[in-house]
């Protein structure tokens, strides 16, 4: 354990004047963002810190003629914080080419976070309410937030001075870096709270209930202030953000404020028309269909859609007819279309008839 005096390269004797100046010197050549990725300078860094620390300090440089260095190696944490403060003034001092000067730290907003809720689709039409599983930080009771242990308070970082950052001389130019002795937090908790590890956030699960609004959509996004990750330095939480999936119908497509489906009709239906039972989000109802309806044949049911977002009322309903064809007929049923197609005219099918004058001939050879 090397002498306080032999760390700073001064001797005995040596003024205040001749300890500070040789602690600027060791802290300008081995300061942790001047040599990113030397271990060994960090540590000269951190072992000139503490031992001006104990020599710039007039009263502990008498205990220390007193008792040496062993009186300081298990107190330095618990030292008033009157020297801390003269500690970043000195620093705001001495670095005038590395940093900006002391200021109090910002305090920043936190993050936000994204999560994804699956929905069924008539929950989207009409809303509804849905509760989600979220992780809620909550401020640790046993450090009040400050992520010391109880009877400790963090230290102003030495490195920055409490700002978080610093800035590095390049040349001509001079960067701002975030501080990497306290990872730009402006202090340094040297007993963390056992409850939080030093964090002074508590993340623990908890149920959020999510009202969704009538007509949302696939990747609707719902807003909820506070929610996210704790802000830094007792910072506003970020918010969370509720990214809406809108689980697929069986039947329905979205399109827009819109529906469509597709329904099914007989052969009879579509050639002598008639009420057909058409299903819609409100329950099922009677649609008209006229005599001659073709396969692909849309109708339009006014109001039946979703809920629009932007206007009052509601969207419609597109329906598309497919006509289905008999199978699995008996000898009766088969005699019946035999007499059909007996019957059969050009003028019955008009579309079959044109067809065929395009390509050339009558289509019966």
């Amino acid at each position: 354990m090397r002498d306080y005096c032999e760390v700073l390269g001064v001797t005995r004797d040596a003024s205040s004047e001749e300890i500070k100046k040789a602690y600027r010197r060791l802290a300008h050549r081995y300061h942790p963002d001047k040599n990113p990725g030397d271990a060994k300078g960090e540590e000269r860094f951190k072992e000139a810190s503490r031992a001006y620390e104990v020599l710039g300090d007039a009263q502990r440089r008498k205990k220390y003629d007193r008792v040496g260095r062993s009186g300081f190696e298990s107190a330095s944490s618990e030292w008033p914080g009157g020297f801390t403060r003269n500690m970043s003034d000195l620093f705001s001092d001495i670095f005038a080419d590395l940093f900006a000067g002391r200021r109090e730290r910002a305090r920043e907003r936190g993050r936000d976070r994204t999560q994804t809720l699956s929905i069924d689709f008539r929950t989207a039409v009409f809303g509804g309410e849905q509760t989600l599983s979220v992780v809620r930080n909550t401020r640790c009771d046993n450090c009040s937030g400050t992520g010391a242990q109880p009877g400790s308070l963090p230290q102003i970082c030495h490195a920055c001075g409490g700002s978080g950052d610093i800035r590095v001389q390049q040349g001509l130019l001079s960067v701002s870096k975030r501080c990497t002795f306290c990872r730009g937090r402006g202090k340094v908790i040297t007993r963390p709270c056992a409850d939080c590890g030093g964090t002074g956030v508590h993340s623990r699960p908890a149920q959020l209930k999510v009202r969704i609004p009538p007509g949302a959509s696939d990747d609707t996004v719902l807003r909820f202030a506070g929610e996210g990750e704790p802000g830094a330095n007792s910072g506003t939480p970020g918010d969370l953000r509720v990214l809406l999936r809108v689980q697929p119908h069986p039947i329905f497509r979205r399109q827009g404020d819109d529906v469509a489906c597709e329904v099914p009709i007989t052969l009879a239906d579509a050639v002598l028309g008639g009420q057909v039972e058409v299903p819609t989000l409100d329950g099922r109802v009677r649609m008209k269909v006229p005599a001659g309806t073709q396969t692909g044949r849309v109708f339009r049911l006014r109001g039946k859609g979703t809920p629009r977002a932007s206007a009052a009322g509601r969207g419609d309903q597109h329906v598309t007819v497919t006509v289905e064809l008999p199978v699995e007929i008996d000898e009766h049923e088969r005699a019946l279309v035999e007499q059909l197609r007996k019957l059969d005219d050009r003028r019955h099918y008009p579309r079959r008839a044109e067809f065929w004058d395009l390509v050339g001939g009558d289509g019966d050879s």
